[in-house]
């Protein structure tokens, strides 16, 4: 099963996914940004961000149902998906694939938000660039009703206690056979 971890630049996703490696049996991380920065190393994005290279979308599926099918477990995974159609090709085809996706989006007040980018003192080179695209991530995760809402103004160890009871609560409910929302 995957647990992908979305929202806005800044929020907090790769603390929230390192700590529900914690609450979450047989849980692992991978970044899709490892697979951006290998890219780049060889070829360039024209727009400067590896999300607009189609082959770095296919190796995100790729590799991402390559491990649920290869290294069972829970694979937490945080990546900001802004683009919906890029949200759709890599969410989608992963559950093509016939892998179970959980999608959790982390959400904020846009001036929390802010705050909190401002206040990162570990991606200090970042802040202008997250600024720039709390914006769109906000109109972006508005109108996402296929994903659940995390709300994520409490301390980090609570927001991943959080997500784990989402996705716990989900696979119950699926394996009671009860259904309930559709994968997310």
């Amino acid at each position: 099963m995957i647990v992908w971890v979305n929202g806005a630049f800044g929020f907090g996703k790769t603390t929230t996914a390192r700590l529900l490696t914690n609450a979450l049996p047989d849980a692992r991380l991978f970044d899709p940004e490892f697979l951006g920065s290998m890219l780049t190393a060889f070829v360039a994005s024209p727009t400067g961000d590896f999300q607009d290279l189609p082959l770095w979308r296919h190796l995100v599926v790729q590799t991402v149902t390559g491990l649920d099918r290869h290294h069972a477990g829970v694979w937490i995974v945080p990546m900001s998906l802004l683009d919906p159609a890029y949200r759709a090709e890599i969410l989608g085809g992963i559950r093509a694939a016939g892998v179970g996706v959980r999608e959790v989006v982390l959400t904020l007040p846009e001036d929390r938000l802010r705050a909190r980018i401002d206040a990162d003192q570990v991606e200090v080179g970042a802040r202008a660039w997250r600024h720039d695209h709390v914006a769109r991530a906000l109109a972006t995760f508005a109108s996402a009703t296929d994903a659940r809402l995390i709300d994520a103004s409490a301390p980090p160890e609570q927001v991943a206690d959080a997500v784990a009871a989402h996705v716990r609560a989900e696979t119950r409910c699926r394996a009671s056979g009860h259904g309930g929302r559709q994968p997310g």
